[in-house]
C-alpha cells in the first residue's frame, strides 16, 4: 500500500479545507479519497532505478558557461525522464506558425496570431491567453500591434458592429480583421478585460510607462484602457449582486442557451442575465492590472479606486458564488429569475482553475477548487485536464446543436483550459498533480503529432473544431515554461522556480522583444540538488526550488559561498528559497539527511513519482 499519510499533515487542517471536509463533500470514504485524486500519478509511476554512479557536491562537472552565459537563439527545454514533454515543443511551434497572420490595420501593419488558421481574424480573448507563451517565441510586433489595433478600433459613441449593433463608447471588439470590420459578442462580458490583460502583459514585457502614454487615434493607451473598464462597469455591472453580468452561456462560453440567429449576441428584451465566476475572476485581475498601470503614470487616486473595486468584487464573488459545501465556485447566479429542472449548482466548471490562476480565490478555496476539478475529471472519465464543465447541461437545454450535452463548451475537453489548470496547480501547491496532468496531455498529443485540437470529445478523445488551435498550444506552453520550469521574465526581473523535484532538466528561455533571457541546468542527486543558471537581467534573481518530499536543508551555497535561505510551504509543496546574483552561477542545495538506497527506492516508487511508465 502506498504511504499517503503525508496528505494528512497540519498544512491541511484549516477548517473547511481539511481532507476530512473534502471527503464528506464528495461522499467518499476518507481513506480512498487520496487514491482517487491521484489515480493519474499511480498509473504513471515507474520503479526507481538507482544511478550507476553517485556524484558528490564537491565533484560536479564544470558549469556550461557557453550555454548559460549568453542569450539562447530560441526557447527550448529538455527533460530526460519526460521525452513526450520534450516533443510538445515542436507541436506548439508548428501550431503557432500555422496561426501567424499579417494585414494592414488602421495605422500600419498588424502582425499577430489567430486562434487557428481557419479563423481568418485575430481574437482578443486568444491574444490575451496566448501572449505569455508567445512572448518567448516571437518579437515585439507580435505582442504590440494586435493590442494597439484593438485599441484603435475601440467603439466610439455611434460606432456600430458589422451587424449594426451599437454597444457604446469604450467597448472593445472581439475581433480585428483584414477587412477592418469589428464585432462584439454581446452575450459575454470578457472582451474589455481580456484586452486590459493583453495590454498589461505588453506593458510589463517591453512597453513600460512610455508605451502607456502613446497616442492611438488621438487618445493615450492608458486612457483607452480606462475607457474600456468604464464601459464594463457602466453596461455590465449588476448593483444587486455587485458582480459583472452576462448572458446565460456556460460560465466562460460565448453561446447563449436561448434560440437565436446569432447565438453569441444577447437580446436584452427576451434573454436571461447571469453573473459568472469566469467574468468575476478576469475582471478582478484586470482591475488590479489597470490599477498598477495608472499608478505607473502617477494616477494614484484612480489606482486606489480600482484596487478598492477589486476587493469589493472579490468579496461579492465569495459571498454569491462560493459553494462552501461543494468546495468550488458555482458557474453563475441568475440575475433574471430562472429555475432549472436539473441541479445546476452541482456542475463543476473549469473557471475554478481560472479563479486560482488569477489569484481571486484564497489558498483554502484554491485547494478545494483544484481538487474538485480533479474529482470531476475522474468522475467523467476524462483522459486529461481541461474538462469545461461536469456534469454538463442536459441534452436539449442549449438551442445551438453544437452545445449538446458533453460537447464543445458544454462538457468538451479543452487544452486551452487544461493549460490554465496545470499552471494554477503548479503555482498553488499541487505540483505533483500538475506534473501528472502534464504527462496525460503529452501522452494524448503523442497520439496526434503536430495536431492540437480546439476541443475533444470526452468519451473518445476525437478532435473537433480546429486541428491547429493556438490558444491550446500557448496555454500548455505556459504550463511548461512558467509552471513546470518556473521561469518568468519581465521588466521587473527574472524569477526561477524549478518544480522538477527528482527529475533532471534544462531550459533556455529568450524573450525576443527585449533580449532578456533565463537559462538553467537542474540536477537532482541523492544528497543534494545543483542548479546552474544564467541570466542577463541586471537585477537579483529570486530562486525557489521545489524539494522532493521529506527532505530538509543543511545549507545552500552559490559558487561555493554559503547564502541565506528560507523554507516556503504551500499545501503539498515545499520550496527552498534564496536570492542569487545576475550572471552565470552555480547554486547547490545540500540535504540534511543522507537517506539510504532502500529508503530512496521506497520514496521514488510511491504514487507521487510521476515519471512516465
Amino acid at each position: 500500500m502506498d504511504d499517503l499519510s503525508h496528505l494528512q499533515n497540519p498544512r491541511h487542517r484549516r477548517g473547511k479545507g481539511t481532507l476530512i471536509a473534502r471527503a464528506v463533500r464528495a461522499q467518499t470514504p476518507i481513506g480512498s479519497l487520496p487514491l482517487l485524486l491521484l489515480l493519474a500519478t499511480v498509473t504513471l509511476a515507474r520503479p526507481y532505478i538507482a544511478p550507476s554512479e553517485e556524484l558528490s557536491a564537491s565533484a560536479l562537472p564544470p558549469i556550461d558557461d557557453k550555454a548559460l552565459g549568453s542569450p539562447p537563439t530560441e526557447t527550448t527545454w529538455h527533460l530526460p525522464d519526460y521525452p513526450l514533454i520534450d516533443a510538445m515543443r515542436e507541436s506548439i511551434l508548428h501550431t503557432f506558425q500555422l496561426c501567424e497572420t499579417e494585414f494592414e490595420g488602421a495605422d500600419g501593419t498588424v502582425t499577430g496570431l489567430m486562434p487557428a488558421r481557419e479563423y481568418g481574424m485575430i481574437y482578443v480573448r486568444d491574444t490575451s491567453t496566448m501572449m505569455p507563451a508567445v512572448s518567448y517565441f516571437y518579437g515585439d510586433e507580435y505582442l504590440r500591434t494586435p493590442v494597439e489595433e484593438f485599441l484603435r478600433r475601440q467603439y466610439a459613441t455611434a460606432t456600430s458592429s458589422e451587424d449594426g449593433h451599437v454597444p457604446g463608447e469604450g467597448a472593445i471588439s472581439g475581433v480585428i480583421a483584414p477587412d477592418h470590420h469589428i464585432d462584439k459578442a454581446t452575450a459575454v462580458s470578457d472582451e474589455e478585460v481580456h484586452l486590459i490583460h493583453a495590454a498589461y502583459q505588453y506593458h510589463k514585457t517591453a512597453g513600460g510607462a512610455d508605451w502607456l502614454q502613446k497616442r492611438l487615434a488621438g487618445e493615450t493607451v492608458l486612457s483607452r484602457l480606462n475607457d474600456a473598464l468604464d464601459w464594463l462597469y457602466t453596461h455590465r455591472y449588476d448593483s444587486t449582486f455587485r458582480l459583472i453580468k452576462r448572458g446565460h452561456t456556460t460560465d466562460w462560453g460565448d453561446v447563449k442557451f436561448e434560440p437565436s440567429a446569432d447565438p453569441t449576441d444577447l437580446d436584452p428584451a427576451t434573454d436571461h442575465w447571469t453573473c459568472s465566476i469566469y467574468d468575476q475572476a478576469l475582471t478582478y485581475r484586470a482591475l488590479i492590472e489597470l490599477a498598477e498601470m495608472n499608478e505607473t503614470l502617477g494616477a494614484s487616486a484612480r489606482g486606489d479606486d480600482l484596487r478598492h473595486r477589486a476587493e469589493e468584487l472579490r468579496r461579492a464573488t465569495n459571498e454569491q458564488l462560493w459553494n462552501d459545501d461543494g468546495g468550488f465556485y458555482l458557474l453563475h447566479v441568475h440575475v433574471t429569475p430562472l429555475t432549472h429542472p436539473f441541479p445546476e449548482d452541482q456542475m463543476v466548471s473549469i473557471s475554478n482553475a481560472v479563479a486560482a490562476y488569477v489569484g481571486l480565490s484564497d489558498p483554502a478555496q484554491t485547494d478545494d477548487a483544484l481538487l474538485s476539478l480533479e474529482r470531476a475529471r475522474l468522475s467523467a472519465g476524462a483522459r486529461k485536464p481541461g474538462l469545461s464543465i461536469y456534469p454538463p447541461y442536459p441534452p436539449g437545454f442549449f438551442a445551438h446543436p453544437q452545445m449538446y450535452s458533453g460537447e464543445y463548451q458544454n462538457g468538451g475537453l479543452w487544452d486551452w483550459w487544461g493549460g490554465v489548470q496545470m499552471t494554477a496547480e503548479f503555482e498553488n501547491g499541487h505540483s505533483t498533480l500538475a506534473r501528472a496532468h502534464l504527462n496525460l496531455v503529452a501522452q494524448d498529443w503523442a497520439l496526434h503529432p503536430q495536431e492540437i485540437y480546439e476541443w475533444q470529445a470526452l468519451s473518445t478523445g476525437a478532435g473537433w473544431g480546429s486541428h491547429n488551435y493556438g490558444s491550446g498550444a500557448a496555454s500548455v506552453g505556459e504550463a511548461i515554461i512558467r509552471g513546470l520550469f518556473g521561469v518568468t521574465i519581465d521588466q521587473d526581473g527574472v524569477a526561477i522556480e524549478p518544480r522538477l523535484s527528482k527529475h533532471d532538466g534544462q531550459i533556455r528561455v529568450i524573450q525576443p522583444a527585449t533580449g532578456l533571457y533565463a537559462s538553467y541546468d537542474y540536477r537532482h542527486e541523492r544528497d543534494f540538488i545543483v542548479l546552474d543558471y544564467g541570466s542577463n537581467h541586471p537585477g537579483p534573481i529570486p530562486v525557489a526550488v521545489l524539494l522532493p518530499r521529506g527532505r530538509t536543508i543543511e545549507e545552500v551555497s552559490i559558487d561555493g559561498q554559503r547564502v541565506f535561505h528560507h523554507m516556503e510551504t504551500l499545501l503539498d509543496d515545499s520550496y527552498c528559497a534564496f536570492q542569487g546574483p545576475s550572471g552565470v552561477h552555480r547554486a547547490v542545495i545540500l540535504f540534511t539527511s543522507r537517506i539510504g538506497l532502500a529508503e530512496s527506492r521506497t520514496a521514488s516508487g510511491s504514487s507521487y513519482d510521476t515519471r512516465p511508465s
